[in-house]
C-alpha cells in the first residue's frame, strides 16, 4: 500500500477567537490542546500516529505533539491553513499521498480515520469528508498523482468535490457525523455536552464551563460558519 502521511496544521496563536464570549485566552489555548489530544489518540489508536505530523508555529504544541509519537513540522509564522498544508506537503514530498485533517474534531474516533484508508486502499486517490454544512472540509486525501489544489477558507468541500472530479479520478465523499462536528462557537460547545463523550475536550468543558453556568449567560445561536480560518 502506497504511505500517506497524515498532516495536522495546528494554529500558533490566538486560538479559537470566536469563542470568546466563552473562555479567555488561556482557556482557549486549553480548549485547543484539549481537542488536539484527542485527535492525536484517535490517530494513535487507528495505529497511523508514526506517519502523522503536527504543523504549527507554536513550540508548545509541536512539544505536546511529541508525547504521541508523532513528527513536528515548525512554521515561522502562522500563514494559513492552504499555506500551512502547502508548506507540509512540500516537506513530506518522499510520501505518495497526504490526508489532512485539522485538530479541532473532538469526535473523531480510530474508525473514521481506518475507513478513509480503507476507502483509499479499494481505490479512491482522493476522499473529502466535509463540514456539518457541507462548506468546510474536515478531512482531505488525495494523492501525488492526483494531487488537486486547496480551497480552505473558501467554499473548500464543494471545490475539493469540484477539482477531484475534474481529475478524473476515483474520488469519493465520507461523510461521518463525528468527522463533521467542530468546536468553533458557542453554540458548537453547547450542542458538544448532548453527545457525552468522554474525552480531554469533555473534560476540559466540565471543568471550565459547566461549574460556573457561564453556558446559560451566553448566547449560543450558530453564526455564519468559517470554520477553516480557526483551526
Amino acid at each position: 500500500m502506497n504511505k500517506i502521511a497524515l498532516v495536522v496544521p495546528v494554529k500558533g496563536s490566538n486560538p479559537k477567537a470566536r469563542l470568546a464570549s466563552l473562555f479567555g485566552p488561556r482557556e482557549r489555548k486549553q480548549l485547543q490542546v484539549a481537542m488536539l489530544e484527542d485527535t492525536l489518540y484517535a490517530i494513535a489508536k487507528a495505529k497511523k500516529n508514526l506517519h502523522t505530523y503536527v504543523v504549527s508555529s507554536d513550540h508548545e504544541i509541536l512539544q505536546f505533539a511529541g508525547r504521541y509519537g508523532v513528527g513536528s513540522l515548525e512554521e515561522e509564522r502562522d500563514s494559513g491553513v492552504n499555506e500551512a498544508v502547502e508548506g507540509a506537503i512540500a516537506r513530506l514530498d518522499g510520501y505518495d499521498g497526504w490526508l489532512i485533517m485539522p485538530a479541532d474534531l473532538p469526535l473523531i474516533s480510530p474508525n473514521d480515520i481506518k475507513t478513509v484508508f480503507t476507502l483509499h486502499r479499494m481505490g479512491s486517490s482522493i476522499i473529502v469528508s466535509p463540514s456539518e454544512d457541507y462548506s468546510g472540509t474536515n478531512l482531505l486525501l488525495m494523492t501525488k498523482r492526483r494531487r488537486i489544489e486547496l480551497h480552505y477558507d473558501d467554499d473548500s468541500f464543494n471545490k475539493h468535490v469540484r477539482d477531484a472530479t475534474a481529475t478524473g479520478a476515483h474520488a469519493a465523499v465520507y461523510y461521518s457525523e463525528n468527522v463533521a462536528f467542530d468546536i468553533d462557537h458557542a453554540g458548537d460547545v453547547h450542542r458538544y455536552f448532548k453527545f457525552g463523550r468522554r474525552n480531554s475536550t469533555m473534560n476540559f468543558l466540565e471543568r471550565t464551563l459547566k461549574h460556573s453556568r457561564r453556558l446559560e449567560r451566553t448566547p449560543w445561536e450558530r453564526a455564519p460558519r468559517d470554520t477553516e480560518r480557526d483551526l
